[in-house]
């Protein structure tokens, strides 16, 4: 359409939303505010890796101050797989597939895990707040409507 062609890359996004009941779903029990929390903490020291960035969060938001708690956590092994998340990875599902935990999870940067991973990783340290497997999702934690737009002035 241009002449000269002009020597420009470009790529295209797409957007997938996802409704509640699947959202619910994929978190798996975990809150939307403290993955929001644990994705944040990471990436706000991107360079680290994620043992590192999350060492000041996990000894005093998690462990309240125990420093041998909190190094116990952050060399914990993964947990396995909720039974809805092995049976969505069974079943194809492509977030379900990139959701396990590698067991070197802590020596990796932020950007070396996938969404579902950093669920997982939120599971792990904050635990999930309602059952996971035996509960109706659509029951499930409030999702609430700005969890992630940036908050206003002075807020975390």
């Amino acid at each position: 359409v241009f002449y000269p062609q002009p020597k420009v890359d470009s790529a295209l996004v797409g957007l997938h939303f996802l409704g509640p009941t699947k959202l619910r779903e994929r978190l798996v029990g975990v809150s939307p505010t403290d993955l929001r929390r644990v994705v944040t903490t990471a990436f706000r020291q991107r360079r680290k890796t994620i043992r590192n960035g999350l060492k000041k969060f996990v000894k005093n938001e998690i462990c309240h101050g125990d420093a041998e708690e909190a190094q116990q956590l952050l060399n914990a092994e993964p947990l396995p797989l909720p039974a809805i998340v092995a049976k969505a990875r069974d079943d194809g599902d492509t977030f379900a597939q990139s959701q396990e935990l590698p067991k070197d999870w802590g020596t990796k940067r932020p950007e070396e895990l996938s969404p579902g991973q950093f669920v997982e990783l939120t599971r792990l340290l904050l635990g999930p707040k309602v059952d996971d497997g035996t509960m109706n999702i659509d029951e499930g934690l409030p999702l609430g409507s700005k969890v992630w737009r940036k908050l206003k002035h002075g807020s975390n």
